[in-house]
């Protein structure tokens, strides 16, 4: 068992796979029966570390009465999506159960570590997302809002996170 995130991610290649699955994700929702529907944010909603739910809102007015998050129209895509849930069931389940035991066997210091790593390693993947243009696979709403979250997250320190790895990934 890798002994870090690094090693773990790099073993995994999670940051591949995600952007592989998300990208799949938005294609088959975008010929869904939300394939009409325009979505104002998507989320990549780490609801249970280490399972991830994609979650969607559809009101571009939610962010500006700061009803984010937890308010998404859909905040669990994949159920809403059958096959998208089937697609991250069957490309996520490797890496979700080699995490599972990672975190099973971590003390808290490398339990902190792995988080901030999964979380990082997510960030990155929405950025990766947004520069190869994969929400043109969706209708949107200008400004569309993308963000990585878990409960009881501070919005704005996740907000500043993820423009961070932008800038980062931009430099």
């Amino acid at each position: 068992m890798p002994p870090d995130w690094q090693a773990f991610e790099t073993a995994y290649d999670v940051e591949a796979s995600w952007f592989r699955l998300a990208n799949a994700s938005l294609a088959l929702l975008g010929a869904s029966a939300f394939k009409d529907q325009a979505f104002s944010a998507f989320a990549f909603n780490a609801v249970s570390f280490p399972s991830i739910s994609l979650s969607f809102d559809t009101d571009p007015a939610n962010r500006e009465r700061d009803f984010y998050p937890p308010d998404w129209s859909n905040e669990c895509m994949e159920a809403d999506v059958p096959e998208i849930g089937q697609l991250w069931e069957e490309g996520h389940a490797r890496i979700e159960g080699a995490l599972s035991e990672l975190i099973d066997a971590a003390d808290d210091a490398l339990l902190c570590a792995i988080e901030e790593g999964y979380l990082h390693s997510l960030r990155k993947t929405m950025v990766r997302l947004e520069m190869h243009h994969a929400f043109d696979q969706i209708k949107t709403c200008a400004p569309f809002w993308t963000v990585v979250t878990q409960i009881d997250a501070d919005t704005d320190e996740e907000e500043r996170l993820l423009e961070q790895v932008r800038l980062d990934l931009l430099a």
